[in-house]
């Protein structure tokens, strides 16, 4: 595609992002670098920090005003400032295109999606913990307006829905597709440690494990990750994700927790394929992550994105592997992919596809609630304790995430994973339980409320898809 034709318009789209950490900070950079982005609005809780992103993207400091109204927004915009502030009604009402909801909050990600689409913009969501609730109604919500609610490039959703739908397109059959997770296990064989996110964790014995025999490929992989335990293995991140993806796309886990294997890249259209080809799957078109090991000296995989397709023309692929493409060993599956995701800095292609050509990087009228996020515990949980998300990647204390079909709220349904936050637990809970409703008290808030709205617009189409994932799950 030429994307320059692609875009070919003399609009310049406007953005408002809302969210100064990494990803909303490099869509402000790249907006500056830009003829057809112009981001001139940033939102914080702290409005300094959102000066400071405005800041850092090369924006003067005489050119930012900071407005804690909507009157002192609306003068500053005609003046030409770049407007910094705590509040997204202090400028829903100013002429900017598209929200970047960024803020990595799930129910202010609620808010602000939804405030913004009732206000008549389009919304672009970073914010995947919200999606991973609520994502189906706001897509909904976004056609009742006129305007399109959308994942973007540079996050691992859109791109590989980009790239699923381009394999479809093209014709291929579906095994699997996913992503590796944020992180590569990388061995260090003379010091027999493997280092993942700056940690290093003994691997003594790894070397025994370092090639798949044929016929033997299952059990050394099983084998590495009893070895390599102690490294996080699946992420609250990577499983959000991916329910994204399966909502906007179809495809499903071919297990809750996921296989979640540590593997070499090349080994992963081996063992990402049917059982009888000798994978690990047990049907088509699954969603899975795997955790990149390599060495110090080869190439990352750190949260890029992949599909595996059958190969149906033994001549073509002979070819295709011959030039550098990734085959199974049988050669009856292959392994297309993009080994990397930049952020913010790659968002702007989906920004201005909705604004200038009404097109999403996400499932658009596909997208439906096939599957929630959930939680299972790992550990006793007492009653009279609140649930608090923490860290970077939003994880909970004592719960692993977990894909299910989803199911409307009710007393016996799994709970979503991010309604939990600020949850107070009101009974016991044992390890291994799936946290549902009974167990919990739920704070109110705009996320809650919306997850109603989508579970009543959707009440009908929960048992049909229920009953389709029993039977494709069987």
């Amino acid at each position: 595609m030429n994307y320059l034709q692609h875009f070919n318009t003399d609009k310049v789209v406007e953005a408002c992002i809302a969210g100064a950490g990494d990803f909303g900070r490099g869509v402000l950079r790249q907006a500056r670098q830009m003829r057809g982005l112009s981001a001139r609005i940033a939102i914080d809780i702290h409005a300094d920090k959102a000066v400071e992103a405005l800041r850092h993207a090369g924006v003067p400091e005489a050119q930012i005003m900071v407005c804690h109204s909507a009157s002192d927004a609306e003068q500053a915009w005609e003046s030409g400032f770049f407007i910094a502030t705590a509040s997204f009604e202090t400028i829903k009402a100013l002429p900017f295109d598209i929200l970047v909801e960024s803020t990595g909050i799930p129910d202010v990600g609620a808010r602000y999606a939804e405030a913004a689409l009732l206000a008549g913009k389009h919304v672009g969501i970073a914010t995947k913990e919200t999606e991973s609730v609520v994502g189906p109604y706001l897509t909904r919500l976004a056609y009742q307006q006129g305007r399109l609610f959308t994942p973007m490039d540079g996050d691992q959703p859109s791109l590989l829905i980009g790239l699923l739908t381009w394999a479809k397109t093209l014709g291929f059959e579906i095994i699997a597709a996913g992503k590796s997770s944020e992180y590569d296990f990388i061995w260090d064989e003379a010091n027999a440690t493997v280092e993942c996110n700056g940690v290093r964790y003994p691997a003594a014995g790894l070397s025994d494990l370092w090639e798949l025999p044929p016929g033997g490929e299952r059990e050394v992989v099983e084998a590495r990750s009893r070895l390599l335990a102690d490294i996080p293995q699946i992420s609250v991140p990577d499983l959000c994700e991916m329910v994204n993806v399966a909502n906007a796309t179809g495809l499903c886990p071919d297990r809750p927790e996921f296989h979640a294997m540590v593997l070499r890249t090349a080994e992963v259209p081996t063992l990402l394929d049917l059982q009888a080809e000798g994978g690990m799957l047990q049907g088509l078109k699954r969603l899975e992550v795997f955790n990149c090991l390599r060495r110090p000296d080869e190439l990352s995989f750190a949260g890029g994105v992949f599909v595996v397709v059958r190969c149906e023309d033994p001549h073509v692929w002979t070819l295709l592997r011959d030039k550098g493409h990734v085959l199974s060993r049988s050669e009856r599956s292959a392994m297309i992919y993009l080994p990397r995701h930049l952020l913010g800095l790659e968002a702007p292609i989906s920004l201005l596809d909705v604004v200038l050509n009404q097109q999403t990087s996400g499932g658009g009228h596909a997208t439906t609630p096939s599957f929630d996020l959930t939680a299972r515990a790992t550990q006793p949980i007492a009653a009279g304790q609140r649930l608090e998300m923490r860290g970077h990647h939003r994880h909970i204390e004592g719960l692993r995430p977990e894909i299910h079909p989803a199911e409307p709220l009710s007393p016996s349904a799994k709970v979503p994973f991010y309604l939990l936050p600020g949850a107070e637990v009101i009974r016991d809970i044992a390890p291994q339980q799936p946290i549902t409703l009974a167990d919990v008290a739920l704070p109110d808030s705009t996320l809650r409320q919306l997850r109603c709205q989508q579970d009543e617009l959707f009440k009908q189409q929960y048992a049909v898809d229920n009953a389709e994932h029993a039977s494709t799950l069987a």
